[in-house]
């Protein structure tokens, strides 16, 4: 299992590439993958509920084993629709067995076979039915059943992303996101990491290991026994070091025995990336640092350092990264005393432009129709205000699509703002959306991910018959779509607006057309 350092399990990445060959073997159309497919009696159209042959080898039997994985991560544009029906992921929103059979194991059925019976089959609820005819509409259609790799937005099937679902990963650590910061050298970062997890030989540690040792702290006066706390905490350098950077940052080593809640402290002085965020992540690396050095000097008896000399190399270092702090001139008054304390001298820094943004009227004789998506939790959600070209609220709506991605949220939301014009006999319609994405993949300008690609054709279809103007727009003019996508998720609920509309909504929108003005930083 994966620790802090990332390092990959060798196991995994071997898996990811038994993965790959059993990919090629059931999509590619070569002599090898049809031999290995004949030998073993294995039909990428069946491939679910598949087990090996007792006679199979060693290599073939460990590529079997992945199967479930494949299956799991795999989708379907449709063809013939000889697929499994219960437990091949042919409507792109899952294999349908977890969701809507009634049976622990379902009778195996085609695709094909179970809408030539209208889907009136054993183990399908009738209430599930009307559903599951609607995912058979919306399917990937192609001239044969094709299998993609439903993880890349092409389908293709790739090495790292397969490592990706097969690698093990630790539970996060808490410190990581500081001690792993950039501007943190990595030499700091891998012996607090090691601090972490008790790697580091103090006498104590080395005691634990069942090796006999006199213990007694190098860097103390009266030499009591090092333990790890002691030498990074409570001996005599490091306590003089702590009590004096500690003090400008309210922290007291004296209200804390812990060390990891004292370092916790430091950490959390102040958000992470502000100014004395990074000086609270830098300083006690730093300090630990140059504690563990003067031991071992010590140790070795080599030359060692007065608390003068420790103090002067922690604040050159600090010095040294100071370009990477972003510290400034209108900094705080606390930050400057820290900073002068520090002796780091004041930099400006480059400030980000500030534009202001208004709403605008569409071209004349057309409406306009702004939709947003929104995604939280796995869950996806849109909405969409359509006005006239005074900036009236003609229609608005709010849909919750279940589990899916801000793409989705984003391409659906366009849809159904779409959908809604046409039905109310709409056709000159100016769309403003808040994504750079969409816009381009309306104007063909980047690929369409497959998994999105059948909203799309419904999109493409409704752009047929309608007179549309798509463009991009920041999203503080589009705040009463965002309002709408929001209201989606936090109701759960689809609704049409056509009267007595939100009273927020129609705050925002009397707020465009007195040409209220956004404030846009960057």
């Amino acid at each position: 299992m994966e620790g802090g350092l990332g390092i990959c399990s060798i196991e995994d990445v071997v898996s990811s590439f038994r993965l790959k060959g059993l990919w090629s073997g059931m999509v590619n159309k070569s002599i090898w993958a049809s031999f290995i497919c004949g030998k073993y009696g294995i039909d990428n159209i069946s491939l679910a509920g598949y087990a090996s042959p007792c006679t199979a080898s060693k290599f073939w039997k460990e590529c079997a084993y992945l199967i479930p994985v494949l299956v799991k991560n795999s989708a379907w544009k449709v063809g013939r629709g000889d697929i499994n029906f219960w437990l091949e992921n042919w409507s792109n929103e899952g294999a349908l067995a977890a969701t809507f059979s009634d049976e622990d194991q379902p009778i195996p059925i085609s695709l094909r076979e179970a809408s030539e019976a209208d889907f009136i089959i054993p183990g399908l609820a009738d209430s599930s039915i009307p559903q599951v005819r609607n995912l058979f509409e919306s399917r990937l259609s192609a001239d044969s059943d094709k299998r993609l790799w439903a993880i890349t937005s092409d389908g293709t099937f790739t090495i790292k992303s397969a490592f990706e679902q097969l690698r093990k990963v630790a539970p996060p650590c808490p410190f990581a996101r500081f001690y792993w910061a950039n501007f943190i050298p990595k030499k700091l970062s891998v012996f607090f990491w090691r601090s972490i997890h008790k790697a580091i030989p103090v006498d104590v540690r080395i005691q634990n290991c069942a090796i006999s040792l006199a213990s007694g702290c190098v860097c103390c006066a009266h030499r009591q026994v090092e333990s790890f706390d002691h030498l990074f905490m409570h001996g005599d350098i490091a306590a003089s070091l702590w009590d004096y950077f500690a003090p400008p940052f309210d922290i007291r080593r004296g209200d804390f025995h812990n060390f990891w809640d004292f370092i916790w402290a430091w950490f959390n002085v102040a958000p992470v990336g502000s100014q004395m965020g990074s000086l609270g992540t830098l300083i006690p690396l730093v300090i630990i640092w140059e504690t563990w050095r003067e031991r071992n000097r010590r140790t070795h008896n080599d030359p060692h350092s007065g608390l003068s000399s420790i103090r002067y190399k922690i604040l050159k270092w600090i010095q040294d990264i100071n370009p990477m702090f972003k510290v400034n001139k209108c900094s705080p008054v606390r930050i400057q005393n820290i900073l002068h304390i520090c002796r780091v001298n004041l930099t400006p820094v480059h400030r980000k432009p500030i534009k202001v943004v208004r709403w605008s009227t569409p071209p004349p004789g057309y409406f306009i129709l702004n939709t947003d998506g929104s995604a939280a939790n796995s869950s996806a959600a849109g909405g969409g205000v359509v006005r006239d070209y005074q900036g009236h609220i003609v229609a608005a709506f709010h849909r919750f699509y279940g589990p899916g991605t801000n793409n989705l949220a984003e391409s659906r939301a366009l849809l159904d703002g779409l959908a809604l014009c046409k039905q109310m006999g709409i056709r000159r319609i100016e769309v403003r959306v808040d994504s750079r994405l969409v816009a381009s993949w309306f104007h063909y300008k980047c690929e369409i991910p497959w998994s999105l690609l059948r909203w799309w054709l419904m999109i493409r279809e409704l752009a047929q018959v309608l007179d549309l103007v798509v463009g991009h727009v920041y999203r503080e003019v589009n705040a009463p779509a965002d309002f709408m996508a929001s209201l989606g998720m936090s109701s759960r609920s689809d609704h049409n607006f056509m009267s007595d509309f939100p009273a927020y909504l129609v705050g925002l929108a009397r707020l465009d057309r007195m040409g209220f003005p956004y404030i846009r930083i960057g």
